[in-house]
């Protein structure tokens, strides 16, 4: 059995467990419901819709409902705290109800401070549970409160926190503006620097992000840094793999975000502002990179070939383990196809070859693959012009 087949068979039981805590507390602790069982009472429309600055009454009003939830979001009853964060979130959500920008930008101010102390809290309860809350204020103190848990110990922490961005990307891109881009910019330049987490389900989660702030924001250097920090993150983790396998969860980044890129190409181009000469170079390269990645792990036998006399419960295992990487290198292919000179297309069929998993489908990958990304090969031609060494096909 290979490595990659191990992986997608049985995971390690402690790493399994840990992994399992981690994901559950996040899926849990980042649910959307706004059902609450909390006392507070709401805030009045009145004040959520307001167009002018809030008056020196509507912030006493709001002062009041925010004191006792902040208090309850430092227990330690878990009932207490969510309840808290769904009463807080509330008002941001009530179906019908346009949040206006002095209502957000002064309930930031008032949350912002003790959301941001209490995201260093130590109990990972409490730290997510203030992050949930700051990806719904969508602000500058918002994205503070966010970006306490990217660098923290403790990995079910640091991606709730990019999970808390990509939900707050998606806040500022639909709603009237509450924070300027250059913040923006600046959590995606955060969250690019998770991609060489040692973790794969935080690189997984910054991955998610990235992809949020290039298809949500409406300023062209937001959507230009996030493609090109998904890129070329993604890129130097695949360089990484020569012949060890990906962990499930890495493979999942790289496929999803190729097929995010795909998108990109297909739709984002026509409702979105368009992507700068760097980006799409950095798409291009992107999409090389994880062609060659997988020639690598085909070539040392990190992922299985279908042998005949293989049992039909073997034959099920290694098609499970090409599955993913059968559809990376399909939208890879995708990617630079889109991008070709219709003059000279591209049609190799990479994602058929590697999940037929034989040593013949192999080896035309392989070629195929050679003359795609090798010294004089399709991509060192015009539209692409990349370098003949600018792809590593042998792993060593």
């Amino acid at each position: 059995m290979t490595t990659l087949q191990a992986q997608t068979v049985r995971r390690p039981a402690l790493g399994r467990v840990a992994r399992f805590f981690g994901i559950a507390l996040v899926a849990f602790m980042l649910s959307t419901g706004i059902t609450s069982r909390a006392a507070a009472q709401d805030v009045s429309n009145d004040i959520i819709t307001s167009a002018v600055p809030l008056s020196s009454a509507q912030l006493d009003s709001l002062k009041e409902f925010i004191k006792p939830l902040l208090e309850s979001l430092k227990s330690d009853d878990a009932n207490k705290i969510r309840d808290a964060r769904l009463a807080l979130i509330r008002p941001l959500q009530k179906a019908g109800v346009t949040v206006g920008v002095p209502f957000r930008q002064a309930y930031s101010g008032q949350l912002g401070r003790p959301l941001a102390e209490l995201a260093d809290d130590k109990r990972p309860l409490n730290a997510i549970n203030a992050m949930r809350i700051g990806a719904e204020l969508a602000t500058a103190e918002g994205f503070d409160v966010i970006e306490k848990g990217f660098s923290s110990p403790v990995p079910a922490i640091r991606v709730a926190a990019a999970g808390a961005a990509a939900r707050a990307f998606v806040v500022a891109g639909g709603s009237a503006s509450a924070v300027v881009p250059k913040r923006l910019f600046d959590a995606v330049t955060a969250l690019g620097k998770m991609l060489d987490d040692a973790d794969p389900i935080v690189v997984d989660a910054a991955a998610r992000a990235l992809v949020n702030a290039m298809v949500s924001s409406k300023a062209a250097e937001v959507r230009n840094n996030a493609c090109i920090a998904l890129c070329k993150g993604l890129s130097a983790r695949a360089a990484k793999l020569k012949s060890a396998a990906p962990a499930p969860e890495m493979i999942d980044a790289f496929r999803r975000s190729a097929l995010a890129m795909r998108e990109e190409l297909t739709q984002g181009m026509n409702t979105r502002p368009p992507l700068s000469g760097d980006a799409n170079r950095s798409i291009q390269e992107f999409a090389g990179d994880m062609i060659a990645m997988v020639v690598r792990l085909v070539s040392s036998g990190a992922l299985p070939q279908i042998k005949q006399a293989d049992t039909p419960a073997d034959r099920k295992q290694k098609e499970a383990a090409r599955e993913a990487p059968s559809q990376l290198v399909g939208a890879s292919e995708q990617i630079l196809s889109l991008i070709a000179d219709k003059t000279e297309p591209i049609r190799t069929n990479f994602a058929e070859k590697i999940r037929q998993a034989t040593v013949n489908s192999d080896a035309n990958f392989i070629e195929d693959a050679k003359k795609l990304l090798g010294p004089g090969g399709r991509l060192t031609r015009a539209p692409f012009g990349l370098a003949d060494a600018r792809f590593d096909l042998s792993g060593k």
